[in-house]
């Protein structure tokens, strides 16, 4: 019986200190990607500001201008990768910190409506963000990452939604909200639906959307996406 406790206890110590080597080399692999992406994006911006000058020459050739171009979109591209990674590195050891404020939701809302207008244009989509009336004007939240989130969601509903719809609605979880509640002495829960006509996701990898790198069939089928805007989102 002796032996038994000795052997169990020993067993949980070694499990402890496995546990701590895991989590120590998680928190090294993420310094080391922040600070790999930090240095990684210095010389893209620099790529990208003279793919931009370049752009803007009027004597530069039709068929160096289409070059030009390319170079934009596929640093554009491996920018915003780049910026994802970072965020995840951030997330995941622990540095990412709440900077809240207070903004007018709905005219973020009419924003992001403007910053989808040619992606939806191109596919002959409709998008609709609506914001439920009881919904306080002023909110206080970090407003950069619920853009942030947002545009991450909507993005992917685009990306994915061949025909039909997209549609953003903005409602309280609140059975009703009165004066009281939505002064900024009290918490209001406020719940962002994206909906979508999309192919939609099998059960089986529902489990799986919020890891990173990792995409549902369609998403790879479509080979968009890097797998890591709704890990980020959550």
């Amino acid at each position: 019986s002796q032996q038994l406790k000795s052997e169990v206890e020993l067993q949980t110590l070694e499990l402890k200190k496995a546990k701590e080597l895991a989590e120590t080399a998680n928190i090294a692999k993420s310094d080391f990607l922040a600070s790999m992406s930090h240095e990684l994006r210095t010389p893209l911006n620099a790529v990208l500001g003279f793919a931009q000058v370049l752009s803007k020459d009027k004597n530069l050739p039709a068929r160096h201008g289409d070059y030009v171009a390319m170079i934009r979109q596929s640093g554009d591209i491996l920018l915003a990768l780049i910026n994802q990674i970072l965020d995840l590195s951030k997330i995941e050891s622990g540095k990412m910190s709440m900077v809240e404020n207070s903004f007018n939701l709905n005219v973020m809302l009419d924003e992001l409506n403007k910053m989808f207008h040619l992606s939806r244009e191109q596919k002959r989509l409709t998008l609709s963000i609506e914001c439920a009336k009881e919904i306080p004007r002023n909110i206080v939240t970090d407003e950069l990452k619920l853009r942030q989130i947002l545009i991450n969601l909507i993005n992917n509903a685009l990306q994915f939604t061949k025909k039909g719809s997209v549609s953003l609605m903005v409602k309280s979880q609140e059975k009703s909200i009165d004066n009281k509640s939505s002064s900024l002495d009290l918490p209001v829960f406020l719940q962002f639906e994206i909906k979508d006509t999309g192919p939609g996701i099998a059960p089986e990898e529902i489990d799986l959307l919020f890891s990173p790198f990792t995409q549902a069939e369609e998403g790879k089928k479509a080979h968009k996406g890097t797998g890591l805007g709704l890990s980020i989102s959550k």
